[in-house]
């Protein structure tokens, strides 16, 4: 990937978090970078493919730090740590929601490409949780539910605590679950 593209994907991704998909312009991410909107435009016929480069970028970051879900050697605590990790380093990097939660809210205005690659997002991390951890898919989307919605809060109040504090509460729904088994 060129530079000038790698910069225009962080900088979408950036305004992205914090607007949505119509908080962004072609011609803002241009000043950003300090290239032409045509050279936007070059690398990204239109804000659906701009857009689409962005959730599938941040989806296999995402994937990538969570890494294998059942390794020989983790326990469902750990990986519940770790899973939890990922969300609370991907909120002080940005200070922002998740890419997902805040695309997923404007869900009637994305692209069906768009959405489909949020979709995808999901399922992978509700698979991860159920391999990772060991827990039925309502565990998972819990705690899936439980990390973006933390991830919200945290960004409204610019508070890294609301994650902290709910991946403090998954690690011990974890415990509590493998316990009864």
């Amino acid at each position: 990937m060129t530079d000038t593209r790698t910069k225009i994907i962080d900088v979408a991704e950036r305004m992205v978090r914090v607007g949505g998909y119509n908080g962004f312009s072609f011609r803002e991410i241009a000043a950003e970078v300090d290239i032409k909107s045509s050279s936007v435009h070059y690398h990204f016929p239109n804000k659906e493919d701009l857009a689409l480069a962005v959730a599938n970028r941040y989806m296999q970051n995402i994937l990538d730090a969570l890494g294998d879900p059942a390794p020989v050697d983790a326990t469902a605590e750990m990986q519940a740590g770790r899973y939890c990790q990922v969300f609370q380093h991907s909120f002080v990097e940005s200070g922002s929601a998740c890419l997902c939660g805040m695309l997923s809210s404007e869900t009637a205005l994305l692209p069906s490409s768009v959405k489909q690659v949020l979709i995808e997002f999901v399922d992978a991390n509700v698979s991860w949780l159920e391999q990772g951890l060991g827990v039925p898919t309502s565990d998972a989307r819990l705690i899936y539910t439980a990390m973006e919605g933390a991830m919200s809060t945290a960004a409204l109040k610019q508070d890294v605590q609301w994650v902290a504090s709910v991946s403090e509460s998954v690690k011990r729904f974890v415990e509590l679950a493998q316990a009864a088994t």
